[in-house]
């Protein structure tokens, strides 16, 4: 393992080759033959690609000084190490560095900065006291190298680091908030992904990079505006051509690097001092081992002046010099640039000048080279050469072209190469990027050069469903969502005017995966349903039909309002995929239409649906037990919202002990952690009910710390509102409650499941009243009503009556009325008789404030007769509580203790929660006088009173 500063570097195969034989002759020369030969043994190739992957390694090792640390250019021989190397034999940990979770995507890695520290400084500054910061300037200026600097300059004010936005991978403006999100690492499904790049910012101290904002103006000006229109310490650094154009921008216009005026005599020495010549001698020196005299001082100088001081014009030029020397590159400038003709109309100068200099590198390319550099111009983001290869294949490149052209281009600097884990992977410039594009549009050639790049996304994607199953998840995750802008490219052109419906059709379903495993829920829904509606109306398979439907349902259900729309994707997955004749896929999309039906509050229908998907198991000999383990899990669960408890925690205890948490990081460890943490969404309330108290916290607990561990945040927020929350209120857990609320609070942030946002506030008014806000109960009900709103109904009886009691603390009896009207209607509507017991207790309880006591004790009998057989243990204590309490008031203590006491001693645990200690105080309270009975009118519930 090499490590640098005690953090490892990965290396691809051949760059660890290369700094192997140079370490080990260390401070000797090593020649271009030998470093060739121990890299690509019994291969010829252009030494380009050395220089190219010798730049990557240096750059892998933070070795881009001008004066090399490590490894350092002989010229035109070859390299020498040049650091000191010690032999020794270390321990590494095995774990090193591999725990941490996955990372943002980082910025692009910053090469040698050349004349721009005093913007670098100024920019710097002005990010302290301005939260808007525009750096503009002619493309090739070098806005985003400027803005990387300042990045790393200002990192150690960002508390939560830095975010790059790369806004020239995408070409649609109305994919800026997904280009947002997607690098904010935000995943989910917001309403809004401006709104939720707003609120996850909110309470970070953070730097925003929006790069390359020209092309999608409108859409970076109006998140800009709401931003400045926001509260946060956060600060947002953006690059454009011209400003964003809001009110509190501060615009920084960068300015061409300095150059000699043509005329003045100078000494290299001299000249190498102004920037603009630094930088061409530098580049020059890089790829052409070139060395800067001082009869070159006059050309070199008038290059750079010719230039206008562009840094990318004066790279091009540069990449030249092992083919021409000062003096031919400025007779050719002069010859094919034409500089002295007057502007292209509108075309800013510098503009007109970067553009020229492209054109005229393109036109010295051969033309295998200048047909590969349109090509490339097909990939929205950072490439391997694999890609290449592929797309190449159909314009009549060979591998060998291929490979040999990309390390012309990059030492031509008309490409970048940058290491990236074991590989190189190449990037073609925003201005480069659109030239090449109008040459690749204009050689017939290319013409298929579009459906090759989506075809070539396809195979990688269909490559990804099959790695997901054994490789690493976060490696594996890692390694596609860095193809996101290709494949968001390819599926804007395969369902275009000119694409192919029937291959974007494939694509979709390939990327499900990806956009299934990254949460990346509301671009996903987009796509599955116009691929969808499309697959319906052109020829496709009935599988491809239904993988899509149940993609689409699942992303569906976790959006803000439970819509018909997701019905209509779950009946049509279920008969897709009895079309199709798979078993697997039945179960799985009747498992989902169960799993929806619950949430909207139809536990018969769901109960219908499920058990037919268990059904399906004994008929499939080779069932996916993964889908007949879900199909027990969501019947288990509806059997428990029916209140058929008894047949309900079987399953739930079997699945429980069937999964354990693996401690490796494949995906089946993986996947068993997933179900040893969903069976904990459901198993907790049916242990809390059943009167298990502290198991039920400890199974909602293991869930939570499981999910946290694994990175499984949407799971996380699952056993929050299923589990976790709901046991903490129910036991009297204030401090759990707070502590879970809070946690689910940021889960959100990272992972906008919108239908959980609503559960959040209903928990955390909940809090709050049961801590003496007299205020929060207005929160609890506005929660309530937002969850019906949204038909999101699963419980909404018991949330309710909560409701109720709340109400009833604060003498609103009225309004505990209507509260626990409305929540006996929708558990009986939706039949969740689990709940029956505890909203007639309730009900009993407002009757005994309202003065009708006899009804009340009648309405007590009803529940418990109710709990009982259901097997609610822990609802049978709260009512013989309730009852208990009322017959003591009115004089008959020996018949309360005979009910209470007997239901006490069933109870082995929760000795410490509200309803345990509620029936212990009232079994030990001594007898009333006689002054004291019948006085039942002002009695409260002690549970009530207490809970």
């Amino acid at each position: 393992m090499l490590l640098l500063k005690g953090r490892p570097v990965k290396l691809g195969g051949r760059a660890f080759e290369l700094l192997q034989l140079l370490v080990q002759r260390c401070g000797e020369l090593v020649s271009k033959t030998e470093l060739m030969a121990a890299a690509w043994p019994g291969t010829f190739l252009h030494d380009s690609n050395l220089k190219v992957n010798m730049w990557s390694l240096r750059r892998s090792l933070g070795d881009t000084q001008i004066e090399p640390v490590y490894i350092a250019t002989v010229a035109r021989r070859g390299y020498k190490f040049i650091a000191q190397v010690q032999i020794s034999i270390g321990e590494v940990e095995d774990d090193l560095a591999l725990a941490e979770p996955l990372p943002p995507p980082s910025p692009p890695l910053l090469r040698g900065i050349v004349g721009r520290e005093p913007e670098i400084d100024e920019i710097t500054g002005l990010l302290t006291g301005n939260r808007h910061v525009t750096l503009a300037g002619a493309g090739g200026i070098g806005k985003t190298t400027v803005a990387l600097a300042v990045a790393q300059a200002f990192a150690p004010q960002c508390r939560d680091g830095v975010c790059f936005v790369d806004l020239a991978t995408i070409s649609d403006p109305t994919l800026f908030g997904a280009a947002l999100v997607t690098a904010l690492g935000i995943r989910g499904n917001p309403d809004n992904s401006l709104a939720a790049a707003i609120d996850y910012l909110r309470p970070r101290q953070m730097l925003v990079i929006l790069d390359n904002c020209e092309h999608v103006l409108p859409a970076a000006t109006i998140f800009a505006g709401r931003f400045m229109a926001d509260a946060s310490p956060c600060r947002l650094l953006a690059t454009s051509r011209e400003p964003l154009g809001t009110a509190t921008e501060h615009v920084v216009r960068l300015g061409s690097l300095a150059s000699p005026k043509p005329g003045h005599a100078l000494t290299a020495d001299q000249a190498v001092r102004f920037p603009a010549v630094q930088l061409f001698v530098s580049r020059a020196a890089e790829w052409a081992d070139y060395q800067f005299v001082d009869d070159d001082c006059e050309a070199v100088a008038a290059i750079c002046h010719s230039l206008d001081g562009l840094p990318l014009a004066i790279e091009l030029a540069a990449a030249q010099i092992g083919r021409f020397n000062p003096r031919q590159l400025v007779e050719l400038l002069d010859q094919n640039l034409g500089f002295r003709a007057p502007a292209a109309d509108g075309a800013p100068p510098r503009h007109e000048t970067l553009m020229a200099t492209i054109d005229w590198s393109f036109r010295l390319l051969s033309q295998r080279e200048a047909r590969l550099f349109g090509l490339l111009s097909v990939f929205s983001e950072a490439f391997e050469v694999e890609d290449a290869v592929f797309v190449a294949e159909a314009a009549g490149l060979t591998p060998v072209d291929v490979v040999t052209g990309l390390g012309s281009l990059v030492a031509k600097s008309l490409l970048s190469a940058q290491a990236h884990g074991a590989n190189l992977r190449y990037r073609l410039l925003d201005s480069t990027c659109r030239y090449a594009g109008e040459r690749r549009r204009a050689d017939p050639a290319c013409d298929q050069a579009l459906r090759r790049h989506a075809q070539r996304v396809l195979t990688l994607f269909e490559q990804s469903e099959e790695e997901w199953k054994w490789r690493e998840p976060a490696d594996w995750t890692q390694r596609y969502l860095g193809r996101i802008a290709d494949l968001r490219a390819a599926l804007s052109w395969a369902f275009g005017e000119h694409g192919d419906p029937v291959l974007g059709i494939r694509l979709t379903v390939a990327a499900i995966t990806l956009w299934s495993e990254t949460s990346i829920l509301s671009e996903a829904q987009a796509r599955l349903a116009d691929a969808l509606a499309l697959a319906k109306t052109v020829p496709c398979d009935d599988l491809s039909k239904t993988k899509l439907a149940c993609a689409l349902g699942w992303s569906l259900f976790y959006a803000r309002k439970m819509s018909n729309e997701n019905e209509i994707a779950w009946l049509d997955a279920i008969l897709f995929a009895r079309r199709a004749g798979s078993i697997e896929y039945q179960q799985r999309a009747l498992v989902g239409f169960g799993f929806y039906l619950l949430q909207i509050g139809e536990v018969a229908r769901a109960t219908t649906y499920l058990e037919e998907a268990t059904e399906l198991a004994d008929r499939d000999r080779d069932r996916d037990l993964t889908a007949t383990s879900e199909a027990d899990r969501a019947l288990a669960w509806a059997r428990a919202f029916a209140g058929e408890l008894s047949k309900s925690r079987p399953v739930l205890d079997r699945l429980a002990a069937t999964y354990s948490l693996a401690e490796s990081r494949s995906r089946k460890d993986a996947n068993e952690v997933y179900r040893f943490i969903t069976v904990r969404f459901n198993l907790p309330f049916v242990a809390w009910m059943q009167g298990q108290a502290e198991y039920a916290a400890r199974l909602a607990s293991d869930a939570v710390d499981a999910a946290d561990r694994s990175g499984h945040w949407v799971s996380q927020s699952n056993a929050f509102g299923l589990a976790a929350l709901p046991v903490a209120l129910e036991t009297g857990n204030l401090d759990g409650l707070a502590s879970y609320t809070e946690r689910l609070r940021r889960n959100l942030e990272r992972e906008r499941i919108s239908r959980w946002v609503p559960v959040e506030r209903y928990f955390s008014a909940c809090l709050r009243e049961l801590r003496g806000d007299p205020r929060a109960v207005e929160d609890i009900r506005a929660a309530i009503d937002e969850l019906i709103e949204c038909r999101f109904l699963m419980r909404i009886g018991s949330y309710l009556a909560v409701l109720a009691r709340a109400y009833l603390r604060q003498g609103r009896i009225a309004e505990a009325q209507e509260a626990i009207t409305r929540a006996i209607e929708h558990q009986e509507r939706q039949g969740e008789r689990w709940c029956r017991p505890e909203l007639q207790r309730v009900d009993a309880a407002i009757l005994l404030h309202t003065g009708e006591p006899l009804r009340a004790e009648k309405r007590l009998q009803q529940a418990l007769a109710e709990a009982r057989t259901i097997g609610a243990l822990t609802f049978q204590l709260r009512i013989a509580t309730d009852l208990a309490a009322h017959w003591i008031a009115m004089g008959r203590r020996s018949r309360a203790v005979r009910l209470l006491s007997p239901i006490y001693n069933e109870f082995t645990e929760g000795f410490a929660t509200p309803d345990l200690l509620a029936a212990k105080r009232l079994l030990q309270r001594p007898r009333p006088t006689a002054s004291g009975c019948g006085d039942y009118h002002g009695m409260e519930p002690v549970h009530a009173r207490d809970a």
